[in-house]
C-alpha cells in the first residue's frame, strides 16, 4: 500500500467519524431530555383537575389475573366516576349492587370505603401505588416529581412520530417503564412497565383522543397483559377539564 493510499484511507476514515459524530450531535440536540419537558410543561401548565365517567367496554379477568392477582378488582365495576387533581389526587366511585364503592389516593394515603367498611393504608414508602397525571392518561410536568427520568429517543409508533421516555420508581430502579408520546400534541399513546428482566408486565393504549379546555385527553384505554392479551377495555365520557375540583373531594 502506497503512502498516498493510505494517506486517503486514513482521510476517508477521518471525515466519516466526523460525519458520525455530527450526526449524533444533532440528534442529541433534536431529541433532549430538556427540550421535551420544556414541552410538555408548557403545554399542560394550566392542567388542574380532571372529571370523567368511566365504563368498561370489556374485561377478562383470566387475562387481567395474569398482569396481577387483584389487578381485575377495578375492571369488576361496568361503570364508575373518576376525579383527579394535579398532582397527586384520585378518586374513583363505583356501585357495587347496594353498596356504593369508593377508592381515593391522596399523597401517601390511601383510602378505600366500600358501605361500612373503611380502610386507610399508609403508601409512602410505596410509589408505584401513588396515583399521578399518567394514570389518566395525561402527561404533564409532574412526570419528573414521580419518576425518575432517565432518557429520551424517537420512535414511530402506528406511522405516528413520538417521544419514548424512559422512566423508573424510586424504590425499583431495575425495573423500567416507558410512555409513548407523539412529538407533535404530546398525547400520550402506549405506556408499558416492565420486570426487572425486561419482560413485559402491562402494556396501556391509549386512543380516541379528543383536546378538552386545552387538554389532550384519551377516551379510550386498552390493557394488555405480559402475554399480549387484551385484559380489558375502558372508555371514557363526559370528560370535563379544570372545573374546579375541591379537595374535599377527597375525604
Amino acid at each position: 500500500m502506497t503512502v498516498n493510499s493510505v494517506l486517503r484511507k486514513t482521510i476517508l476514515i477521518l471525515a466519516l467519524s466526523a460525519l458520525v459524530k455530527q450526526a449524533t450531535a444533532q440528534e442529541a440536540v433534536a431529541v433532549t431530555l430538556a427540550e421535551v419537558r420544556s414541552r410538555i410543561q408548557q403545554a399542560t401548565s394550566g392542567f388542574r383537575d380532571l372529571r370523567m365517567d368511566v365504563e368498561i367496554a370489556f374485561a377478562d379477568q383470566k387475562e387481567l389475573a395474569v398482569i396481577g392477582r387483584d389487578y381485575g378488582r377495578a375492571y369488576e365495576f361496568k361503570n364508575s366516576q373518576l376525579v383527579f387533581k394535579n398532582p397527586d389526587k384520585f378518586k374513583m366511585t363505583a356501585r357495587a349492587g347496594l353498596v356504593n364503592v369508593t377508592y381515593i389516593v391522596t399523597g401517601d394515603i390511601k383510602r378505600v370505603k366500600a358501605g361500612l367498611i373503611k380502610k386507610t393504608d399508609d403508601i409512602g414508602d410505596e410509589p408505584h401505588k401513588k396515583q399521578n397525571a399518567l394514570d389518566v392518561g395525561i402527561v404533564t410536568g409532574s412526570l419528573w416529581q414521580f419518576f425518575n427520568v432517565e432518557g429520551v429517543r424517537t420512535e414511530t409508533l402506528n406511522g405516528v412520530p413520538c417521544y419514548v421516555l424512559t422512566l423508573s420508581l424510586a424504590n425499583s430502579p431495575q425495573k423500567k417503564q416507558y410512555i409513548w408520546v407523539d412529538t407533535k400534541d404530546l398525547k400520550l399513546l402506549r405506556r408499558e412497565k416492565r420486570e426487572a428482566d425486561g419482560s413485559l408486565r402491562v402494556r396501556y393504549v391509549y386512543s380516541n383522543h379528543r383536546k378538552v379546555n386545552g387538554i389532550w385527553v384519551p377516551g379510550e384505554q386498552r390493557v394488555f397483559n405480559g402475554n399480549g392479551r387484551l385484559g380489558g377495555t375502558s372508555v371514557y365520557s363526559n370528560i370535563r377539564v379544570n372545573t374546579g375540583v375541591s379537595d374535599n373531594e377527597f375525604r
